[in-house]
């Protein structure tokens, strides 16, 4: 059986950096700890799905432990663990808490108690707004009554006073030498609505002296959550009202560089490679994403890819270089590769257009090559041409004219 090792989605720290996210922490962890930087201070990390946000935070937090452990109670929350909750406020409350309640020296107790006394009102009132009393007497009624309006007024007061109370705390941590820092993440994962909740949440009750927040975002979700939260105001622009929204928000907007073709190249040779992708990593440099995501993808269907071909000999005809290409197209356009399954010969059809052999518009060309599915080939062609920028570079040296016969075994292969 063929030894094969797959590369985990899981944030990667300082020994697992190929692609140079320590060139952001420093600059980071120098903001945080200078004495001079005033706080409130929010840092936004933007990038896209799969761009490394996560690798950047866990990396900052790293050093911050290493370099700066007695400095600050570092705070991680994660949304989308939450994403169930009414609101996102309770959950929040309690990472704080958590982060306070596991010091080894135990030296913030006093805090803990009175974070847990505001979390047990929220907690009670949330338990109360659930209660079902349809099997409940009048009297049990009349008591429920009771008891929630004295706890909603207990609620309202703690509510009204959390910021206050919240600054309290921060103070008194900073006056034992430590500030706070919460790591936010996974918030795209959040539904829209979510989104902006926490955003806000963030924004109301952790804007606070003492207190840093580093939050991992993509600009593009955020926009979709400005619209469905305000879409009943109906504003002409929602992306102008989510820059404002932002602006106002975050104080330090840090966008990751877009990876480039040889960051790519020694990303994929630093990796667990198999000899198909070790002997087709300038091909790999030019067609896969530049997102650290999508390449692990890449590189793990390659793999096991290359070991289905070894134990298949009927499959030892495939030509390698087709088969990364189309491992590339799985991955990255699903809907063009199913397209592909159906009819393969649009895989032909696009590599004529790209290789200027064939034009768009030329039905009688595309006639003389697909006989009677010429219609339907150059509709698809059409529809895809130019959709997305690696398909150029990836149909610019393929061969599948050649193959046209044998396309059926590759993509029922890698997963048609």
């Amino acid at each position: 059986m063929a030894d094969i090792a797959m590369l985990s989605d899981a944030p990667v720290d300082w020994r697992g950096d190929l692609l140079q996210f320590r060139r952001y922490v420093d600059p980071l962890v120098s903001v945080i700890t200078n004495p001079r930087t005033q706080t409130p201070f929010t840092i936004g990390v933007f990038g896209a799905w799969g761009s490394g946000k996560s690798t950047l935070l866990q990396m900052v937090d790293q050093r911050l432990l290493d370099r700066h452990g007695a400095e600050f109670v570092r705070v991680h929350f994660n949304p989308w663990v939450h994403r169930r909750e009414p609101e996102m406020l309770l959950p929040l409350l309690n990472a704080l808490h958590t982060a306070l309640d596991q010091d080894p020296a135990h030296r913030f107790a006093d805090s803990v108690k009175r974070l847990g006394v505001i979390m047990l009102n929220l907690a009670a009132d949330e338990l109360l707004k659930r209660i079902n009393v349809g099997s409940a007497s009048v009297e049990k009624i009349g008591k429920l009554a009771q008891q929630y309006a004295e706890i909603r007024g207990q609620v309202d007061s703690q509510t009204g006073r959390l910021r206050g109370l919240l600054q309290e705390e921060a103070d008194r941590l900073a006056e034992k030498g430590r500030k706070i820092i919460f790591f936010v993440d996974d918030l795209d994962r959040c539904e829209p609505d979510q989104i902006i909740d926490v955003l806000e949440s963030i924004k109301l009750f952790l804007d606070l002296k003492n207190v840093f927040v580093l939050i991992a975002l993509s600009k593009d979700v955020v926009d979709r959550g400005v619209s469905v939260k305000y879409k009943p105001f109906d504003f002409p622009d929602h992306a102008v009202i989510a820059d404002d929204y932002l602006d106002k928000m975050i104080q330090l907007p840090l966008h990751l560089y877009p990876i480039g073709s040889a960051e790519v190249g020694d990303f994929i040779r630093g990796s667990l490679l198999g000899d198909l992708a070790g002997r087709h990593v300038a091909t790999l440099e030019r067609i896969v994403a530049p997102n650290p995501r999508k390449i692990k993808r890449v590189l793990n269907l390659l793999r096991v890819t290359e070991a289905i071909i070894e134990g298949t000999p009927s499959l030892a005809g495939l030509q390698p270089d087709l088969v990364v290409r189309l491992v590339v197209l799985r991955v990255q356009s699903p809907e063009l590769f199913m397209d592909v399954v159906r009819q393969p010969a649009l895989l032909v059809a696009l590599e004529l257009v790209y290789q200027d052999k064939l034009a768009t518009d030329a039905l009688r060309g595309f006639q003389l090559r697909f006989g009677a599915r010429a219609e339907e080939i150059q509709g698809l062609t059409k529809a895809y041409h130019g959709r997305h920028g690696f398909l150029a570079p990836l149909f610019a040296g393929s061969a599948f004219e050649p193959a046209a016969a044998e396309l059926p075994d590759y993509l029922t292969m890698i997963g048609g």
